[in-house]
């Protein structure tokens, strides 16, 4: 058992008579905050200094000075780094998520406030859940996603995150809608984005056709952009070969089969470029 001197041993301490004041076991207390018992025992064992979450859980059922229950988790976070507790990232709650930002803002915090445990600790928390498969959070999974770098790429590395910053199992499905909201707005941006790569196909295929006969070539495709491939006749040789539209403009294209090259064309200042 940690000294009760030191800020995380103070809490610790603070947190056990709570609970046996209320007459609850350890798992009855997991159970009411909805986590696991490994989290109430860390809270307990004043190695760590638990997530604010969790000492908000103790201030709820065990019926808590809220201003006393927070100043000994203040201190004991600023034991177990040994310095001031930092000021944490701006983020809206999980239920008012809507962006990546948002989310990548709101993931960053709640690490923070869980004391900001290393990689290594979040993976051996990550794997003490998830024992029976490979957990879904490695080191540099964790590293990228509480420095915002990325997002996490499912919901199970999302939950494995939740479990390595201590967060109560109760509120992973608010996380979970919103990782599903920033989600479907990305899915709706790229939808978008392909929307408009078509359109701008469509618009530079005329003119394409066009230029392409100039260089004596018909076209007997789609046009799929400057730079694909593209099936076309060759009226001098009569034969089938296949040409990048981008070098016909430049000049730089000749026929395989009879080895002419095919005279430049002119794009009238509306060359197509890659969408």
């Amino acid at each position: 058992m940690a000294n009760a001197a030191n800020g995380m041993g103070e809490l610790a301490e603070y947190l056990r008579a709570a609970r046996r004041k209320r007459g609850l076991t350890r798992g009855e207390l997991a159970s009411k905050l909805g986590c696991s018992i490994t989290t109430v025992q860390r809270a307990e064992g004043g190695k760590i200094s638990p997530a604010r979450d969790t000492v908000h859980g103790y201030i709820r059922v065990c019926v808590l000075n809220h201003v006393q229950a927070e100043a000994l988790w203040n201190k004991a976070v600023s034991f177990y780094r040994g310095r001031v507790p930092r000021s944490y990232t701006q983020a809206p709650r999980p239920d008012l998520v809507r962006t990546a930002d948002e989310l990548g803002a709101a993931l960053a915090r709640i690490w923070e406030q869980n004391g900001r445990p290393s990689t290594r600790e979040m993976e051996r928390r990550a794997e003490g859940r998830y024992k029976e498969t490979r957990a879904p959070l490695s080191r540099s999974t964790a590293e990228r996603i509480s420095r915002r770098k990325s997002l996490p790429g499912s919901q199970r590395t999302l939950h494995a995150y939740l479990v390595a910053c201590e967060v109560p199992e109760a509120k992973f499905p608010m996380w979970v809608q919103a990782w599903g909201r920033v989600q479907g707005r990305r899915q709706a941006v790229r939808e978008r984005e392909r929307r408009e790569a078509r359109r701008v196909i469509q618009r530079q295929a005329l003119e394409a056709k066009d230029r392409m006969r100039e260089a004596g070539l018909i076209p007997l495709d789609k046009y799929r952009g400057p730079v694909a491939p593209w099936s076309a006749r060759h009226i001098p040789c009569d034969t089938v070969s296949r040409f990048r539209f981008r070098s016909v403009l430049e000049g730089s294209a000749h026929c395989p089969v009879c080895n002419e090259l095919l005279p430049p064309v002119e794009s009238e200042g509306r060359q197509p470029q890659r969408p």
